[in-house]
């Protein structure tokens, strides 16, 4: 198959793709904008796969497969819906056109394409133009939500980074579980009501600010925005918590910590690139990065304490 084929192939299995993912979408969307809005793209991407089908000489369309990572999205995506809501997929759903957009647009300057399929292809580039620009209207409704979905996930990112790094320094020098787990609580509560009251006077002051600029302000409450940011801060101090809680110690708590927190910090990591537009896999390794630095280093302290000075908690 030479470059050119394999190319057409990709971008049909692309347009298929996020055809079963609208489709999908609607099926279960009980939001009437959203699910015409859906409707709508599903007809387009459908369309367009038509189109690539056309120019490979593929008559029978539903034979076609899609690659196993975009049937994962498509059983993914409905729940991600229940668990964030509206505003978090439509931003998804408005992320994903924009990437699809760029690569129509790397396509045409590339020029690997006949004068045929570049015409097509232009075509296309309208089509997802619109898409951007309607599920980008549709977001900014929507972005109240946004709002408190961003406090959630960021509110819980935190608890994760900083209480892990306390978990892990507490664990090299006590061989009590429950007093690590009690300290990671202390810690937790205290990290809750500060990150709650932090997020508050933030939203206030930059609520006064774009007041006093005459600019938009966004429709949310501080004191919700506080109450979200607290709460998943505590939540996320439970995860980094919970294998002390269960009796884990030392090394072995140590490592449960780590990944637990590995884990759930990855997804809302995620979540946070998403919301942000930015690259989902530089914010996951700096996270990371940054979580477990923080870990080993009080690690690293805590076990000089424990050698050097002999201090031991039990």
């Amino acid at each position: 198959m030479d470059d050119k084929s394999k190319i057409e192939q990709r971008f049909l299995k692309d347009e298929l793709s996020d055809y079963e993912l609208y489709k999908s979408i609607e099926h279960g969307e009980k939001d009437k904008v959203l699910k015409g809005l859906v409707k709508k793209l599903k007809n387009t991407e459908y369309k367009h796969a038509k189109i690539w089908a056309s120019l490979i000489g593929e008559k029978h369309i539903e034979n076609v497969g899609i690659p196993f990572r975009s049937k994962l999205r498509v059983v993914l995506y409905p729940i991600i819906r229940k668990i964030l809501g509206v505003a978090f997929v439509t931003k998804l759903l408005e992320r994903n056109e924009a990437n699809g957009l760029n690569e129509y647009e790397e396509l045409v300057k590339k020029n690997g394409l006949g004068v045929k399929e570049l015409k097509k292809v232009r075509g296309i580039i309208v089509d997802e133009q619109e898409h951007e620009k309607l599920l980008i209207e549709e977001t900014q409704k929507h972005e109240t939500r946004l709002n408190y979905t961003r406090s959630i996930i960021f509110g819980m990112n935190d608890g994760l980074v900083e209480i892990l790094a306390v978990i892990a320094g507490l664990a090299m020098v006590s061989t009590s579980s429950l007093i690590v787990a009690i300290s990671g609580i202390i810690v937790g509560v205290s990290g809750t009501l500060s990150m709650a009251a932090g997020a508050y006077i933030s939203s206030k002051s930059e609520k006064v600010v774009e007041k006093s600029l005459n600019e938009n302000t966004v429709d949310t409450k501080p004191s919700k925005e506080a109450y979200y940011t607290g709460i998943f801060y505590f939540f996320g101090a439970l995860v980094a918590t919970y294998p002390f809680l269960l009796g884990a110690s030392g090394y072995i708590g140590i490592l449960e910590a780590v990944v637990s927190v590995a884990i759930v910090l990855s997804i809302a990591s995620t979540l946070i690139a998403i919301i942000s537009d930015t690259n989902v896999k530089n914010r996951v390794i700096e996270m990371l990065a940054v979580s477990l630095g923080a870990a080993l280093v009080t690690a690293i302290i805590g076990f000089t304490v424990r050698v050097v000075l002999g201090i031991v908690i039990s």
